[in-house]
């Protein structure tokens, strides 16, 4: 014999079982191997300047142009390296462009991505670049409500800021997985 239940009888459960949690994977953990986001004001994420050289720690694709080298630090933004003595290379300065993956040049136009938009910087004077033009969207380079591998993560909180990375750590009572 089949027993029917009304939906009255089956909300509580349901409520008890669908509703309090983002993760539908089973209990919240107090701490978890997970990943955070890393957030950054709105204005400081697309605002593009030249700065001091800098150490490369995640050094990239490179462009040569000239006696000119770019190399993109991954996530962060473009060193300029002057290697007309190869033997002697000279780091001249750094393009901040947060988000950075991808470049290329031509004339005196750097164009990468900044996060997932495309941006077009005149680098003619590599100590003062400046921003010509931006688009949009262009890119699916940064997940910005998603980390880069599946587990527990913290919810992207948009009162934050703007999601530019997802770092590695121990998250405490996270309430989204995928």
């Amino acid at each position: 014999m089949i027993k029917l239940y009304s939906w009255r009888m089956m909300l509580p459960a349901l409520l008890l079982f669908g509703a309090c949690e983002k993760s539908n994977t089973g209990p919240i953990p107090a701490k978890a191997d997970g990943w955070a986001p890393i957030y950054s004001s709105d204005q400081e994420a697309t605002t593009i300047s030249a700065t001091t050289a800098r150490t490369i720690e995640d050094g990239g694709k490179i462009y040569t142009r000239g006696t000119m080298l770019y190399q993109v630090e991954s996530g962060k933004g473009v060193h300029v390296i002057d290697i007309s003595q190869p033997a002697n290379p000279q780091k001249l300065g750094f393009i901040n462009i947060v988000g950075a993956q991808e470049m290329a040049i031509m004339n005196s136009y750097l164009y990468a991505n900044n996060l997932n938009d495309l941006v077009v910087v005149d680098i003619s004077n590599a100590s003062s670049v400046k921003e010509v033009n931006r688009m949009k969207g262009v890119f699916h380079l940064v997940n910005q409500q998603y980390p880069p591998e599946t587990g527990w993560f913290e919810c992207p909180d948009a009162t934050k800021g703007t999601v530019i990375g997802w770092k590695r750590q121990t998250v405490e009572r996270p309430k989204c997985r995928r």
